[in-house]
């Protein structure tokens, strides 16, 4: 049974002793002469071996406590990893850079080939220059992506029964959209950051790595999209691994202005704009050709931030960039670290600084709606006046409904007027309340207020909603000539005549109906698009 070895070497791209950090790719089975036993040269410091079952060897006195080994093994752990990790079996820090100057790491992979293919065991990583990248935040980016080499090799391997020769043709590479760039190889017989192995790496280190590896980190080829950016592509690794990678839509990133530096008119002054859900986000930056290291310009609270920023401000490592006399272009872009699931990030904004009007763009409406069709629903309401939505700019559209909002959004829906001379019945709410006159509208038109409370602050469950929508639009919808069943909604109950004349109109689609949840503002935005558009 044959046995292949490759060799492959992986450095981050940044400014190390004046030149760019470069990687190459060797075929062991071609060259057996290749240097890779470096530990044969250097006296052994220190191991470790953890919970994860994979050795740690430090070659560099500046390694040398099981702390410090325990901790980037932490940090190992802290990349999404799956079935693939047991077949790792050395990480190795050495002191300086044996395999060349310019070169931070190298992943070591030999597969078998059989009846099937398969990664072998005992893989190992090699980490450079530990005399002068002490901590873990430095190792970590480099760390990631040479476990994003034995990540993706195992599934391109293991899965798609593909050798490195013939990845070309893998469904990844159809995923990643390849077939778009001729300059692509997997052979290493091109420019380095058109290497196959080297592109799904990175990939790796976007989607999968951990917090500290994707502070500052942006894919050293600067000409095709991120993964954040291909659906297809996050589709494909949802397959092998399954449903906790749900596919998401890339982050608003936008330039919303920009102002010459009163001081310097040679710099800019940036306003960027991003919603971030549940969780702060890493601003990176990149000049437009990709020739030097990018680099973390801030990081961005959760939810929506719109912030300046200003080269007096910010670290000679970044001011940089915002030259616009050493830079025709310079790229953004956002990245959100998951816990679970795929790290989250946005679209490339790339700032044209020889025309930089053309860059600005305004902001999304209501970016934390996500789903297509509540997307459609939305604009469609804000743009009758129905919605305004929140003064942050969100929707919040899993939020439960208020009941005054819901009468507030049927008012201004059908231009419902008060009668003259109307007199509210509910002694739950008083002239000036919030919602107040909306809640007395719908009162007086029948849709809510039965029993003497209009419960304004209350949520309303989804069997409420069906009632009030089948009060409401009673000259719209058609009465039921066949009746659906709903597992959960029997004929005796309470609103199934409502919830049936929802049905019969393609009002509601989802069963079961979950009559007893309450309704979400994205869910009612639904209902209330549908109605409309029978009108």
């Amino acid at each position: 049974m044959r046995k292949y070895s490759f060799l492959l070497f992986f450095a981050i791209a940044f400014i190390f002793g004046g030149k760019t950090v470069d990687a190459h790719v060797v075929d062991l089975t071609n060259k057996a002469q290749v240097q890779s036993n470096y530990e044969d040269f250097y006296p052994l410091i220190a191991r470790y071996k953890g919970t994860s079952g994979v050795t740690i060897e430090s070659y560099s006195s500046k390694w040398r406590t099981t702390a410090q080994l325990k901790a980037l093994e932490a940090e190992l752990l802290a990349n999404k990893h799956g079935p693939e990790l047991s077949l790792l079996g050395k990480i190795m820090i050495f002191p300086d850079y044996p395999a060349g100057e310019n070169v931070l790491g190298q992943y070591f992979a030999e597969y078998q080939i059989g009846k099937t293919l398969s990664l072998l065991p005992n893989r190992v990583i090699h980490l450079y220059g530990g005399n002068e990248l002490t901590t873990v935040a430095q190792m970590a980016t480099t760390l990631a992506h040479e476990y994003g080499h034995h990540f993706t090799y195992y599934y391109l391997i293991n899965k798609e029964q593909l050798k490195p020769a013939d990845w070309l043709r893998s469904k990844y590479a159809a995923a990643r959209e390849l077939f778009r760039y001729p300059s692509v190889h997997a052979d290493g017989s091109g420019a380095y950051e058109w290497s196959l192995p080297e592109i799904l790496a990175e990939d790796y280190v976007q989607l999968f790595g951990s917090p500290l590896a994707v502070k500052g980190h942006m894919q050293m080829n600067v000409h095709i999209p991120t993964p954040f950016e291909l659906s297809s592509l996050q589709a494909y690794w949802k397959q092998w691994l399954g449903n906790n990678y749900a596919v998401l839509s890339p982050l608003p990133l936008r330039l919303t202005g920009y102002m010459l530096d009163p001081s310097d008119a040679s710099y800019y002054h940036l306003r960027l704009y991003l919603y971030s859900p549940k969780a702060p986000a890493y601003i990176n930056a990149q000049d437009g050709n990709g020739r030097y290291a990018s680099v973390n310009v801030g990081t961005r609270s959760a939810g929506v931030s719109e912030s300046w920023y200003r080269p007096s401000a910010l670290s000679d490592d970044v001011s940089w960039l915002f030259q616009k006399d050493w830079n025709d272009r310079v790229l953004f872009r956002a990245v959100l670290p998951m816990a679970k699931g795929f790290n989250r990030g946005s679209e490339t904004l790339v700032v044209n600084y020889r025309n930089i009007a053309a860059s600005v763009s305004s902001r999304p409406l209501f970016p934390d709606v996500e789903d297509e069709e509540t997307k459609q629903a939305v604009k469609l309401l804000y743009d009758r006046g129905i919605i305004t939505g929140y003064a942050d700019g969100t929707f919040r559209p899993s939020e439960k409904l208020l009941r005054r909002h819901a009468a507030s959004m049927l008012v201004r829906a059908f231009s419902l007027t008060l009668p003259e001379g109307y007199k509210v019945k509910a002694t739950d709410m008083k002239e000036g309340d919030i919602g107040y006159k909306e809640m007395a509208i719908a009162e007086a038109h029948g849709l809510l207020g039965q029993g003497g409370k209009l419960r304004p602050n209350e949520y309303m469950t989804r069997a409420q909603m069906a009632v009030v929508l089948a009060r409401a639009c009673s000259d719209i919808y058609k009465q039921p000539e066949v009746l659906r069943p709903f597992r959960d909604v029997p004929p005796s109950f309470w609103a199934y005549n409502e919830i049936q004349t929802l049905a019969f109109n393609g009002i509601t689609v989802a069963d079961p109906f979950r009559p007893n949840e309450m309704i979400t503002r994205g869910q009612f935005a639904l209902f209330l698009k549908r109605t409309l558009e029978k009108k």
